[in-house]
């Protein structure tokens, strides 16, 4: 995955109160981890639906948060530049998510914001591997 795989690691929050942090070994281990707590995520969130996030940091380098459904969201910090961005599906699309996501507090999420977890999945790859940001969806600096 890199020079020293110790550096990537997933943080996430569910309780409201009790930071998770766990090291990552390879992309193979964060995505087989990112599948077990997004079952969990889908149990946990029962009736209120409710769509969990991780974490995935990268240390001195940024982070990538990671909602936990088909319908994902990215949202990107880059540590080095000091730039927030999200994940760009349809500029162009209208209303808001059904599901409320949980990015530290539960809200509505614009639906423009939606790209297929597969396609997160392999940017959040590209990232981990080269440290750069993948052009394989849109982002945005611009929040509704």
């Amino acid at each position: 995955m890199n020079e020293n795989p110790k550096k990537v690691k997933i943080e996430y929050c569910w309780d409201g109160h009790t930071l998770v942090e766990e090291c990552v070994e390879s992309f193979e281990q964060l995505e087989h981890r990112l599948q077990e707590l997004k079952k969990r995520s889908g149990e946990l969130a029962g009736k209120k639906q409710c769509v969990y996030t991780v974490d995935v940091v990268i240390e001195n380098t940024g982070r990538m948060s990671v909602a936990l459904d088909e319908n994902c969201i990215l949202m990107f910090y880059d540590e080095v530049d000091d730039c927030y961005l999200t994940s760009l599906g349809n500029p162009s699309a209208e209303g808001f998510t059904e599901a409320l996501y949980d990015f530290g507090q539960l809200a509505e999420q614009p639906n423009k914001y939606i790209v297929q977890y597969n396609d997160a999945l392999a940017v959040l790859k590209d990232w981990i591997v080269s440290k750069k940001l993948n052009t394989r969806i849109s982002w945005t600096d611009e929040i509704d």
